[in-house]
């Protein structure tokens, strides 16, 4: 469970993994910027291990909370390796 208003530190995902949001909601914003909040209903997928820090000190990607209520959350990871400069083996 993620807070309210909770927002975490610049980081990469540990292994490659499925986020599923259970209750609340929560955003994920990547190191070009963009942004995209997920509640229930919604999945994500996240595989940027091996990232190389940018001009502002940014690695990964930044994550946290939207709303005024706690971020349930279902993290599912798989034990194999990322993919590097390749597109996604599970589309």
């Amino acid at each position: 469970m993620l807070p309210v208003e909770w927002v975490g530190d610049w980081h990469e995902n540990p292994k490659p993994q499925w986020i599923i949001p259970l209750s609340g909601r929560w955003f994920v914003e990547t190191m070009d910027g963009q942004r995209v909040e997920m509640g229930p209903g919604d999945i994500s997928f996240g595989e940027d291990q091996n990232t190389k820090i940018d001009a502002q000190g940014h690695k990964g990607h930044l994550s946290g909370t939207v709303g005024n209520i706690p971020a349930v959350l279902v993290m599912v990871q798989l034990a194999e390796n990322p993919t590097r400069e390749q597109a996604c083996r599970l589309s």
